[in-house]
């Protein structure tokens, strides 16, 4: 697996446990604990050297529209979709 790859994966993987986080908090529990705290190794993967705030800023609103278009009925589609359109946004912004 290459880091591309690697990273599409990793952002569906922060994309489905966003999903799952926000459904169990929408039933009253606290999962403030459960977060994945992967955004950093997906920005190297993808060769972003340079970090600040605004890039993770960016990076954490993507995910949130993902997650507003993610629902269980639709989520394999949505997850390739997304994770793919995440990538060539963060791709092209540290060209």
């Amino acid at each position: 697996m290459n880091n591309q790859q690697l990273a599409i994966y990793l952002i569906q993987e922060q994309i489905r446990n966003q999903v799952l986080i926000i459904a169990l908090e929408n039933l009253g529990f606290d999962c403030s604990s459960y977060t994945l705290n992967i955004s950093e190794i997906i920005l190297s993967l993808i060769g972003i050297n340079e970090k600040p705030d605004s890039l993770y800023q960016h990076y954490f609103e993507l995910i949130e529209k993902a997650v507003e278009e993610t629902n269980y009925c639709n989520i394999d589609e949505k997850l390739i979709e997304w994770s793919k359109t995440i990538y060539v946004e963060l791709n092209n912004n540290s060209s």
